[in-house]
């Protein structure tokens, strides 16, 4: 399992949106970075669309 995984391990790492809320970091901030890594939105927008989530 992740614990077996995790206690083997050389390295451990996690993002920014570990830490967010989870509609946040699962949700807004996860299809804003797509979206915006793939073109579809413009920056701007993306981070109006996170702010706008958040609890």
């Amino acid at each position: 399992g992740i614990a077996a995984l995790v206690n083997e391990a050389t390295s451990f790492r996690f993002d920014g949106s570990d830490l967010m809320p989870g509609q946040v970091g699962a949700g807004s901030f996860w299809t804003g970075m797509t979206d915006y890594v793939s073109g579809v939105s413009d920056l701007d927008t993306v981070l109006a669309e996170i702010d706008a989530s958040w609890p």
